[in-house]
């Protein structure tokens, strides 16, 4: 059923259409009408008959007008300029209004996203963050309990004389990096110099 109307109407192309189907019609109840009266031999009673024919025909397209759309227009308000308007496409028609129907259903499942994906989001970044948390404390307690199972006893007692060793030494290469770093700049200016010193 079409979303614009309660009850669905008769479509007809044109106002021709439509007048031709009410000949059509008055003619088979015409002759509807004369075959009855030939079986009964009353053909003088036509003349009685056709004035509550014509009568009940003009009352039952009367009723079936409202009901019409002609050119996919409604038939309550008659046009004038039927010749001036295009013919109307009703698979046109179908189909927008189809297209119109599925954007207000992504248009409501957009909203409804909008509303539950938030919470969705929260949840998932709060687990992660518990889960990161987790780690780190087992993290934290397994060092804690590396550190607590040694002992100052295992300590080799030349370890810390080494440890001063090397501690003094890296003070002495950091001075004589920048030294020799000097001296190769230097070399490489006074070897620069001295290709250049034509034999």
């Amino acid at each position: 059923m079409d979303a614009r109307e309660d009850l669905p109407k008769i479509s007809v192309e044109t106002e021709q259409d439509w007048r031709r189907l009410q000949r059509n019609i008055s003619t088979a109840f015409l002759g509807r009408l004369d075959l009855e009266l030939q079986s009964q031999d009353a053909s003088q009673d036509r003349d009685t008959f056709l004035p509550h024919i014509n009568q009940f025909l003009d009352t039952l397209f009367a009723i079936t007008r409202p009901n019409l759309r002609i050119n996919g227009r409604t038939t309550e308000d008659p046009c004038d300029d039927e010749e001036e308007m295009e013919p109307f496409d009703e698979a046109l028609d179908r189909h927008i209004w189809s297209l119109s129907d599925q954007r207000l259903k992504w248009d409501r499942e957009i909203a409804g996203r909008r509303r539950t994906r938030p919470t969705e989001v929260e949840a998932l970044v709060q687990g992660v963050y518990a889960q990161h948390r987790g780690v780190d404390m087992d993290t934290d307690a397994n060092q804690k309990s590396e550190l607590s199972d040694f002992d100052d006893s295992q300590l080799d007692p030349g370890m810390e004389d080494t440890f001063v060793n090397a501690v003094a030494m890296s003070a002495q290469l950091s001075q004589s990096i920048s030294m020799q770093h000097e001296r190769v700049n230097r070399f490489i200016t006074v070897s620069s110099e001295v290709k250049a010193l034509k034999p």
